[in-house]
């Protein structure tokens, strides 16, 4: 939030909406000048006394474009500003290697209120500076954190969003030392490799390469000749350079300045050095993985002893403390934001990232009517609102059809015949078919019936859309046995991959029932009581499903004479209208898209 407000992708001459917020931030951070300290990001007002820690107050320019790019006024006038201190803050802790934060509580808790005179405790045994009382912040390191801020709200809005999530790791690590010392070094690790995703690390040598690893190779290579076993070796050293490990390691190797072994690390205890760098980066990355996957606690011998050193030997090996891997991270990532590159992203619409705004999709009685730009491919998700809105209706739970589909049906009518794909055809031909099978004649379209004869072979081969049609218009499918336990393990394979045509879940659930019922009529009980299985779990927590089940394990023959769409479509008025009718006979029922008589049970009280 912090990019937007500086303004740099608003219209050049926008009329803005500007307010300013003002929070208080509480920091251990002193200054002995009580002057405001203007910052590109935000101003400062710092406490005149001396305290371990004292309020700050944080004043953040919160701008927002005036006026949409159509010339209409933007609803929104303001955020909260909560983000924008939340930001602020953050870079501030970042930069000055202090404490920020809004929570009063929360920073006593982590300030002691004196340095002590005998070995330090708490989380201030584990960090240099952060967490001391009343730290004096001078001139050079305010001018040190404008300079910053500058580059980082220069940046290209991708290496921007990058830079500043990275910070807030960092930020929330330290705040997390005195609470979880194991979630905390994860944070820090985290913070670097969220900025090495893109990092392509160069393959190590084969004699550098893990021993273990090695020896396995080694084994399955023997017997090959050295040209072959050389190919294995490379293509194996090609694959551990892709691991995230590697990446890792070699993000924030290649981001180091000569500064870091030099000037910074003057009054360092124990700083790692070059050549232990390597080897500690990898190890804060397994601590990484073991916390992460196995829930694995930092081993007290980086923690107990707390004398803020930047390494701690382990099995006779440096690695980095807490404090070593919280100064290489600041190291790394203001490398990262100065190498970065800056400037505007074209494609990034600040609208999109504002704070407190909340997308929903729009309930489908809002949107299914709306005929404008209506394709084939948008067939599909129309269907799925239309028996979104349909259901209700049929299953008595809402009295009035709260969509209008005439203007859609009649750009139905222009598309299909340009359509050569009759999997494409499908959903808007069963579209069409429920409208005119349900709906009273005075809202059918001239001609109705004439259209359906020519496009209703759309609906003969096995298809979601076909399903959902026939199933709610004669309560089965034509299909051969074979062909329905094919369209239901296709249907369960899309769902789970999430490449499904959509559908409402319960004509999902109908369709396991529709094949449960074929399977028993079949004599494979079974298979039937399977495919009631998979439909409860389509359905989970459905009472009548998890009734159905029950039933059916007791005497498997009620799944035969099952009313599929009494159960789960229609309400029991609906059902009892056409008990006689379609829902029960299949075979004979006539077809949806070539019958010519209104259905037995059409929609009352048709639209609002």
């Amino acid at each position: 939030m912090l990019q937007i407000a500086s303004g740099m992708y608003f219209r050049r001459g926008a009329r803005l909406n500007e307010t300013l917020h003002r929070f208080s931030v509480y920091s251990n951070a002193l200054r002995i000048d009580g002057a405001p300290v203007e910052l590109p990001f935000a101003g400062l007002r710092f406490s005149t006394g001396i305290a371990p820690f004292a309020p700050v107050t944080v004043e953040v320019w919160d701008r927002l474009e005036a006026e949409r790019p159509d010339g209409e006024p933007d609803l929104l006038i303001a955020t909260s500003g909560e983000e924008l201190v939340a930001d602020a803050a953050a870079v501030l802790a970042f930069a000055l290697n202090t404490t920020w934060s809004t929570d009063r509580d929360l920073v006593r808790r982590l300030v002691p209120d004196a340095l002590p005179e005998g070995p330090r405790r708490g989380p201030s045994s584990q960090l240099r500076r952060t967490f001391d009382p009343n730290v004096l912040v001078p001139d050079d390191a305010l001018e040190d954190a404008a300079a910053f801020s500058t580059r980082l709200l220069a940046l290209r809005r991708p290496e921007y969003e990058r830079a500043i999530r990275a910070i807030r790791r960092v930020v929330d690590a330290t705040l997390l030392v005195a609470d979880d010392v194991t979630l905390a070094y994860t944070l820090f690790v985290a913070a670097l490799e969220s900025l090495a995703a893109d990092t392509v690390a160069a393959p190590t040598t084969w004699d550098r390469f893990d021993g273990r690893k090695r020896a396995l190779i080694d084994a399955a290579v023997k017997g090959l000749d050295d040209e072959q076993a050389q190919r294995v070796r490379a293509a194996v050293l090609q694959a551990d350079a892709l691991g995230l490990a590697r990446r890792f390691q070699a993000f924030a190797l290649d981001h180091l300045d000569r500064s870091y072994f030099r000037g910074e690390a003057v009054g360092v205890l124990r700083p790692v050095t070059a050549r232990a760098l390597p080897h500690a980066l990898a190890f804060a990355y397994q601590v990484r993985s073991r916390q992460v996957h196995a829930l694995q606690r930092l081993a007290p011998e980086m923690w107990a002893i707390g004398d803020r050193a930047d390494t701690v030997p382990i099995d006779g090996r440096d690695v980095l403390s807490l404090e070593g891997l919280s100064r290489l991270c600041r190291h790394v990532i203001r490398r990262y934001v100065d190498r970065a590159p800056t400037g505007l992203d074209a494609s990034f619409d600040y609208r999109q990232a504002l704070p407190g705004v909340v997308r929903m999709q729009l309930a489908p009685e809002y949107w299914i009517g709306r005929a404008d730009g209506l394709r084939t491919e948008h067939g599909p998700a129309v269907l799925r609102g239309f028996l979104d809105v349909l259901l209700p209706v049929l299953r008595g739970d809402e009295h009035v059809l709260r969509a209008d589909m005439r203007e859609v049906l009649e750009r139905c009518e222009a598309l299909l015949p340009g359509e050569a794909s009759t999997a494409k055809r499908a959903p808007l031909v069963a579209l069409y078919a429920l409208w005119h099978r349900l709906l009273p004649a005075d809202s059918h379209r001239p001609a109705a019936d004439a259209f359906l004869a020519r496009f209703g072979g759309a609906l003969d081969p096995p298809s979601a859309a076909a399903f959902a049609a026939r199933l709610v218009l004669t309560g089965d499918v034509p299909w051969p046995t074979d062909e329905l336990a094919e369209l239901a393990a296709a249907r369960a394979r899309q769902l789970a991959s999430g490449t499904d045509q959509p559908l409402p879940a319960v004509l999902d659930a109908a369709l396991e029932l529709c094949l449960a019922r074929r399977l028993s009529q079949e004599g494979q009980d079974e298979d039937a009581l399977s495919a009631v299985g998979r439909a409860v779990e389509t359905l989970p927590g459905d009472e009548r499903l998890i009734a159905l089940e029950e039933q059916a394990r007791v005497d498997a023959a009620v799944l035969a004479a099952l009313d599929v769409v009494a159960l789960l479509v229609r309400s029991s008025r609906a059902a009892d209208a056409s008990s006689s009718g379609a829902a029960d006979g299949p075979a004979d029922a006539a077809d949806p898209v070539d019958a010519a008589a209104e259905p037995p049970d059409a929609v009352e009280g048709t639209l609002a």
